[in-house]
């Protein structure tokens, strides 16, 4: 096991931050185009998942997979017992396993397979996994059956396969000495921008010109960038400072270890009722949207504790950070 890694919890801050504002065009009015960021949101927490993922122990597949769905499933059945009761939701058994965390706990779970796969059997050759799966990903793009004005990051199931790649990366950098990085706060910086503005530029040429639309997939490289630099970002000693500061440090670390939960209380509590306080009401559902996900972690911790031997931890249920 290596030491914890606070970068990883700085980058899942911007991460939980960036998918929530992409989703928030109702609140945002005439300016929703200012609701963006998703993407990136998304492959920064899959590149979080994939660096810690390689840091743990391994053991047996199914010990292992267990640990994850302790992780996960406590906050799943929690989340649809609250919005049963409080939000009228009759979601079936079926749809709370499969859908009930959003494609995107669907999605991992998948990852998890044939992540455990990999680590199994190329652990030491994740550089070489990583170029098969991009070319699965190349080849798959030209041949899958992509309808005029398709948007790979939208509701697609072809982002299932290419968010592995982030994954992938997250595992490959995690295994990876600092030492080789060679970390700069300012051209760290800088290239992270540029590949932020290289993203945006091939991504929206590709949805509003038809003839770049079909080589949207070129956008996979500046965001392989941006998910790159970020971390290195990360790891400054600018953005550490932040992160040991009394107040910010505390923010942090807060909304970085709520990300599943802000992920599966955001869409529930979307509404365009304080819009005439814009900007306003994006601080405004920003807070109770954090506020839900902290209450649905504590629910999702007594659930997790009613099932096991033992007495209740009721300091460890309203822990905080």
């Amino acid at each position: 096991m290596k030491s914890h890694n606070i970068s990883i919890d700085i980058l899942k801050f911007f991460a939980a931050l960036l998918i929530t504002n992409s989703h928030m065009e109702l609140l945002y009015g005439k300016y929703s185009m200012l609701a963006t960021g998703g993407s990136i949101g998304d492959v920064l927490f899959f590149f979080a998942s994939g660096f810690t993922l390689f840091l743990g122990r391994m053991g047996r597949f199914d010990n292992w997979y267990k640990r994850r769905i302790n992780r996960i499933y406590p906050t799943i059945f929690a989340w649809a017992t609250l919005s049963s009761f409080v939000l009228g939701y009759q979601n079936d058994m079926k749809y709370t396993v499969i859908h009930g965390g959003g494609w995107f706990v669907t999605c991992i779970m998948m990852y998890y397979i044939i992540l455990w796969i990999i680590r199994r059997i190329a652990e030491n050759k994740l550089e070489w996994a990583f170029a098969v799966a991009s070319a699965v990903v190349l080849v798959s793009y030209f041949f899958f059956n992509r309808p005029q004005g398709w948007n790979m990051y939208g509701a697609t199931y072809y982002k299932w396969m290419h968010y592995f790649l982030f994954m992938l990366l997250g595992a490959i950098i995690g295994k990876m000495p600092k030492q080789r990085l060679n970390f700069s706060f300012s051209h760290d910086l800088a290239k992270l921008l540029l590949c932020v503005v290289a993203f945006y530029a091939v991504f929206i040429a590709s949805l509003r010109i038809q003839y770049v639309a079909q080589f949207q997939i070129v956008s996979l490289l500046p965001l392989l960038g941006v998910t790159f630099y970020s971390y290195k970002v990360c790891n400054s000693r600018q953005l550490k400072r932040c992160y040991d500061n009394r107040y910010i440090g505390w923010c942090m670390k807060f909304i970085g270890g709520l990300c599943l939960e802000i992920y599966i209380v955001q869409y529930s509590l979307f509404t365009d009722a304080m819009n005439r306080i814009f900007p306003l009401n994006i601080l405004i559902m920003f807070l109770i949207i954090f506020a839900a996900a902290y209450l649905l972690r504590c629910v999702s911790r007594i659930f997790a504790q009613t099932f096991k031997d033992g007495e209740y931890d009721w300091r460890e249920v309203f822990k905080v950070v």
